[in-house]
């Protein structure tokens, strides 16, 4: 099988536009064309989480075809944007943004497909967005530590694991992205400072401090932070609250 990837957008917003950004998004001429991207979730990042804002995440699925579509996509963004692309979606997208970055990332073994999270309709309101830099050359190993030992604790806690990333377009980059609800979030760290002494409101989970110490062999820096996912997003909700 063709191995998936994922284009990772991080869009820097103008004012309080995130929420006709992400309409917007979400009516992409793209999505209508065979063979190319087709978007799996927009976001925006959560004042008070620990991320940057006024900022949204697209992540947009590259299909069954991996590299090829990849290539297709890539394709239409070269030579062909000045003649045949559609002008009018830029246009109207440059009223919201003020620059951003991509991120080609790569499905790593234990990333859940499109598909299998549509069957699983979990309708989470938080997603959990991590860019984590791990030692050069141990993407794959660090996620398969992820696989093995996070995704099944975290499962039991009502979070999800949406995306295992190897970004490929360096060597040491992965991007992790769980679907929950902020209750799950703010129990996990609940959890976690009572294990460490630093609270009285949890529940002592001496195997989150044993990810911790196999965490911590591999990532380097990065960031955690918190996203609203629109509606319609994969494993997202149907309607705003």
């Amino acid at each position: 099988m063709p191995r998936r990837f994922i284009l990772h957008e991080t869009v820097d917003i103008i004012g309080q536009g995130q929420y006709d950004y992400m309409d917007l998004v979400a009516r992409e001429p793209v999505h209508q064309m065979p063979g190319l991207f087709r978007l799996q979730g927009t976001f925006f990042v959560i004042g008070g989480s620990g991320g940057r804002w006024p900022q949204v995440i697209n992540l947009y699925d590259g299909g069954p075809d991996g590299w090829d579509a990849w290539t297709r996509n890539l394709d239409r963004l070269n030579l062909k944007r000045r003649a045949a692309f559609y002008g009018d979606w830029w246009d109207e997208a440059a009223q919201y943004r003020a620059g951003g970055r991509d991120r080609i990332a790569a499905a790593a073994p234990g990333c859940p497909v499109r598909e299998e999270l549509d069957a699983r309709d979990l309708q989470c309101t938080v997603f959990v967005h991590q860019v984590l830099e791990v030692r050069p050359g141990s993407q794959l190993e660090y996620l398969g530590a992820v696989v093995e030992q996070r995704v099944p604790s975290l499962a039991a806690r009502g979070i999800h694991l949406t995306n295992l990333l190897e970004v490929v377009n360096n060597s040491h980059e992965v991007i992790v992205v769980w679907a929950t609800h902020l209750e799950n979030w703010v129990s996990l760290r609940k959890d976690f400072d009572t294990t460490r002494g630093l609270d009285d409101s949890g529940t002592v989970d001496r195997s989150l401090l044993e990810w911790q110490q196999r965490e911590l062999g591999y990532v380097t820096g990065g960031h955690t932070e918190l996203m609203t996912p629109r509606p319609g997003s994969v494993a997202g909700p149907r309607a705003w609250e």
